[in-house]
């Protein structure tokens, strides 16, 4: 019975070889028909590209990124703040929980030395003032919640790196900063249909200090979400290194 179940190596070498073959054929289709379809299509004109640049007066920025990310298409937006706060509740049932639970951070002792504060005196506002101006210019040029959010973490890490600071990111300071930007988007749409609007579709006079509303909050928490998963793959690997660097006799 065993003779049965065994396989014929001929057999298995052309079954493979036509395979690879079929394989061939469908990238070779493939290939041909996308050519095909580039060289043979007629250049249509970029309409929704008009309809955008027409209507960006309404959409109470004059960024048309901005425009497309928390006006045309603020669901998107939404989506990837609710993507990235779910990546956040993956990893945050791994990080220590030391430290006290309302108190979000404080600064070590003793401190570091006098180059390094002093560097870090003028580094850390810097890139505090340019997350905001990256906050503010966002409806006027590139810029918006996710570069400023960047910035606003990279401050954090700097601090944490430093030995400056110790952060309890899972204080309940930390979890309302990780969940506020998600919260304030949702509310947004739903106060916008009891103002006689669609969902997430801001009123005119107003529609500039909606966006910037949301893009302020989900800036903190981008900034805390980024933070955290640096924080958590940090100690992960500190873990990891200790455990290695143990001796034999005290490994579990």
């Amino acid at each position: 019975m065993l003779n049965t179940l065994e396989l014929n190596p001929r057999r298995c070498s052309v079954t493979g070889r036509w395979q690879r073959r079929l394989c061939a054929l469908a990238i070779a289709a493939l290939t041909v028909g996308l050519t095909a379809v580039v060289i043979t299509a007629n250049s249509a004109p970029p309409t929704v590209a008009v309809l955008a640049y027409d209507n960006l007066l309404a959409s109470g920025v004059e960024n048309p990124v901005t425009a497309v990310l928390l006006n045309y298409r603020s669901y998107d937006t939404l989506l990837e703040i609710a993507v990235l706060l779910v990546a956040a509740l993956a990893v945050l049932p791994t990080v220590p929980t030391e430290g006290q639970y309302y108190r979000l951070s404080f600064q070590r002792t003793p401190p570091v030395g006098p180059i390094l504060q002093h560097f870090l005196s003028w580094l850390v506002p810097l890139t505090l003032i340019t997350s905001g101006y990256l906050l503010w210019t966002g409806a006027y040029a590139p810029g918006g919640a996710f570069q400023a959010g960047t910035l606003l973490a990279a401050a954090g890490v700097l601090l944490a790196l430093a030995d400056s600071q110790r952060f309890y990111l899972t204080a309940l300071a930390a979890r309302w900063l990780l969940v506020s930007g998600l919260w304030v988007f949702v509310g947004v749409a739903i106060i916008m249909p009891v103002l006689g609007n669609s969902v997430l579709q801001y009123p005119n006079d107003s529609a500039s200090s909606w966006i910037l509303l949301i893009e302020s909050t989900a800036t903190v928490s981008i900034a805390g979400i980024l933070w955290l998963l640096f924080y958590q793959v940090a100690s992960t690997k500190a873990t990891t290194l200790q455990a290695i660097a143990l001796p034999e006799s005290d490994k579990p």
